[in-house]
Formats: C-alpha cells, sequence, structure tokens
C-alpha cells in the first residue's frame, strides 16, 4: 500500500529501521542528552530562540490543542477562533468543554479568510486567538501575516496549530510574533503518531509558569517546563519516536536543511496539481493552498468511492474527507517517502478509477 495521506504518511526506511536498533533506557542522561539535543534543533527549525521553550507529549495532537487551553487560558481570558473546517471547529469544542469565553470566525469551507473578516472584533477586549494555520480539512493555509498583524494592534497572543503546515511551508514563530506552535509527530515529521511538540514564546511561557488554574496534572506544563531542562518528561515518552525524531532531523541535516526540504515537498506539489489540471481534476482556487496535500473536488462520481477504489484494487490510499465535504473532495498529500514518479502513477490510477466507477468495471467487490 502506498500512502499519499496527511499522516501517518509514507514512512522513510530509515525511521522504519529505528525499531531494529538497541536504545537507551529513557530515565538516563544518555537519552536526556538526546532529547535535549532534538528540543534544540526542532526549535531552530521553528525559529524560537527562547531557551527550554519546547516540551512534548506522548499524546496526539488534539491532546496538545487541549492540554494549551488548560495551560495557557484563564478564568479572564476571551478567546477568538477562526473556524473554517473541522479543526477549527475542534478548538471551539475544547474551549466550549473547558468553560471557557470565546467567539468564533466561521468561514464556509470554500471562504478566504481576509482581514474584513476580523476587523469587527478589534479592540473588543479579545485575550487570545486560535488558529488551525492550515484547515486540513479543506487544504486552506491562512495568512499568517494578516493574523499575527492583528494580534500585535489588539494586544492579543497567538496560538497556532502548526501541525499540517510545519516542515511543509514556511514557518517562523519569531518572526511573526507567535506565542504557542503545536505540531505532531506523524504529518510534516514523517514519524509514527505518538508525540506532540508545543514551542511557547517567553511571554506565554512566563504565563504558564506563574498560573494556579491548571486542574490536570498529567497535562501541567510547569511540570513539563521543569523535567525538559535535563531533557525529561514527568512520565514515560514515546521512546522510539524521539529516536525517530532524531534520524529525521540528521536527514534534514543531510539534504542542506529545512529550506531543501520544503522546496522538495513544493517540487511534488506543484507537480501534482499541473498533472491535475492536465487531466482535467480541479481544486480549490479561492483561497490559497498548503504545500502539504491539495484537495480534489469531484463533480461526477462521489470522492469516498473513489477513495476506497483506489484502496481497493490499486493499493494506493489517499485522505477522504469528511461530514458534508465526503462525497463532494479528497485530499492528496505531498509528504512522506514519495517521489514525482509515484504522483504520475496516482494520477493514473485516478483517471482509470474514475473511469471504471462511471462504466462500473470493477466487478471484484460485486
Amino acid at each position: 500500500m502506498k500512502h499519499f495521506i496527511v499522516g501517518p504518511v509514507e514512512l522513510y526506511p530509515f525511521t522504519k529501521d529505528i525499531y531494529n536498533k538497541d536504545y537507551f533506557y529513557f530515565r538516563t542522561e544518555e537519552f536526556g542528552n538526546m532529547v535535549k539535543e532534538n528540543m534544540n534543533r526542532t526549535s531552530k527549525l521553528l525559529n524560537n530562540n527562547v531557551e527550554n521553550s519546547l516540551i512534548y507529549l506522548t499524546a496526539s495532537g488534539t491532546a496538545a490543542m487541549e492540554a494549551v487551553i488548560e495551560n495557557c487560558i484563564a478564568n479572564n481570558d476571551k478567546a477568538l477562533v477562526i473556524n473554517g473546517g473541522t479543526f477549527g471547529k475542534r478548538f471551539c469544542e475544547l474551549l466550549k468543554h473547558h468553560n471557557a469565553a470565546y467567539d468564533s470566525i466561521n468561514l464556509a469551507w470554500d471562504e478566504k479568510l481576509e482581514w474584513a473578516h476580523l476587523l469587527p472584533y478589534a479592540q473588543k477586549g479579545y485575550t487570545t486567538l486560535f488558529v488551525n494555520l492550515h484547515e486540513t480539512s479543506t487544504g486552506q493555509l491562512y495568512d499568517i501575516k494578516i493574523l499575527s498583524d492583528f494580534c500585535k494592534e489588539n494586544g492579543m497572543y497567538l496560538v497556532v496549530d502548526a501541525i499540517s503546515t510545519f516542515l511543509a511551508d514556511d514557518y517562523d514563530m519569531e518572526k511573526y510574533g507567535i506565542d504557542v506552535t503545536i505540531v505532531s509527530s506523524q504529518k510534516g515529521f514523517c514519524m509514527s503518531p505518538g508525540l506532540s511538540f508545543i514551542s511557547f514564546s517567553q511571554r506565554m511561557k512566563d504565563k504558564v509558569l506563574n498560573n494556579d488554574f491548571v486542574k490536570s496534572q498529567y497535562f501541567d506544563f510547569k511540570d513539563y517546563f521543569k523535567n525538559i531542562e535535563r531533557g525529561q518528561t514527568p512520565y514515560t515518552p514515546a521512546v522510539f519516536i524521539m529516536y525517530e525524531l532524531k534520524a529525521v532531523l540528521d536527514y534534514i541535516d543531510k539534504i542542506g536543511g529545512k529550506d531543501a526540504l520544503l522546496k522538495i515537498i513544493e517540487e511534488k506539489c506543484i507537480h501534482f496539481r499541473k498533472l491535475a489540471k492536465e487531466n482535467g481534476l480541479a481544486f480549490p482556487e479561492k483561497y490559497p493552498l498548503s504545500n502539504m496535500l491539495t484537495p480534489i473536488i469531484c463533480n461526477d462520481i462521489k470522492a469516498g468511492e473513489l477513495v476506497k477504489h483506489l484502496r481497493d484494487k490499486y493499493e494506493l490510499c489517499v485522505n477522504p474527507c469528511g461530514g458534508a465535504l465526503a462525497d463532494k473532495m479528497f485530499r492528496v498529500s505531498h509528504i512522506g517517502n514519495t517521489t514525482v514518479e509515484d504522483f504520475d502513477d496516482l494520477i493514473e490510477k485516478i483517471m482509470l478509477s474514475i473511469n471504471e466507477i462511471k462504466n462500473k468495471e470493477f466487478a471484484y467487490d460485486r
């Protein structure tokens, strides 16, 4: 099975091989030193120079989103959420669950975020803006400069879920004054699922270290900040994924750094979209797309049926969409261990599948 999904992605051989190698017991100085090195190298990729400002959780991206709300939103805070799809909605659901005061800017799935959407919320007492910078469910990549400028003008913290944009698109915490960045192991890092990383500005780190409102024990960031100084976590981490991280960081250095990696992904993205257009396939053009993935709009057949057909007959796995978009659109990822030749094959099989579905030429599942 070849995977063209956002995560878990098609893994590189050097990460798969981790599980065949020796490892340190995690409560040792050797493991702690490796973790500290990994954290420092990852912070550089994020362009965050605050010392010991990156922590990690053995948990999913949604757990990290919730933990950020638990640690960064006090009773007197008022949040604003960019809600343009599944993951923007998730921030709303989590804030509601924690009885946090919030409002949301609700966008239709094909509606581009503009400065005009933000203006009605200016100088209205909001303290924190939450955004899934790349709304993975639709492919839209929001304009980080617009969001950054708005937060600066309104004295707000900027919290970014960068899970499906980091290491696919350019990302810079210091340049845009980002206070919190959330990323996960299974997307841009191209590792196994199981770890989430949270990076903090100095002012948000200070807020977390001085808060007295966190009720969770497992997700109390004060404990994580204390432990990360020696490369440790309060509780058992996903040990092997930390070894995967070292291997991925070594790979990024080997190919020439973050910019080289972004160029590889961009080339695959451009190649696929060019082929898609040449074959009459449509993708959203009303809003900017991340290089992470391309959403393909289906007009003549049901998208979910095409996704299943590709998987069952051709062993090619692409991302379905959920909810109202389930029959309208599917998504193709450009990250992971794939090549432009793989995308040539994928386009060929997509076109064959469309024709076979239209003509009911798939006796294998009758």
